[in-house]
């Protein structure tokens, strides 16, 4: 049973790790702000206000925009934001998993942390024992 757990949990390890390798190409995408549009050489009218052409046209907080914008493959605030706390929570899943779950090469064929053999006559059973309170 153990080494069925073993293969199971190598398993759930490299998935995960598919996942999240595929997850964070993705996000690296918007994570990085695009740099800003330089306007085109040529005679400057003396607008300052006038907009490039290049320039992302919308809102920099509303979700229809971001939206609109990654449609366009279009830079946005809101999607640059978000996709660096994603960025965030994948290191922080991918600390997890080093963490908690043993490596990709370990399981039944890797290395085999020491463990303890189980007590002679003991199962993992619940034992009651008698507690005495003093005062």
């Amino acid at each position: 049973m153990s080494a069925d757990h073993d293969v199971l949990v190598a398993e759930l390890r490299a998935l995960a790790d598919a996942v999240l390798d595929r997850l964070e190409q993705t996000v690296q995408r918007f994570a990085e702000p695009a740099p800003p549009a330089r306007p085109a050489p040529g005679p400057t009218t003396g607008d300052a206000a006038a907009a490039p052409a290049s320039a992302p046209s919308g809102c920099s907080w509303c979700p229809l925009c971001a939206v609109a914008a990654a449609v366009r493959g279009e830079p946005h605030e809101l999607l640059t934001r978000l996709a660096t706390q994603i960025a965030a929570l994948i290191a922080l899943l991918r600390d997890l998993l080093a963490r908690y779950l043993p490596p990709s090469g370990a399981g039944p064929d890797g290395p085999d942390p020491q463990t303890p053999p189980p007590a002679p006559g003991r199962s993992g059973a619940f034992v009651p024992i008698s507690v005495t309170i003093r005062r």
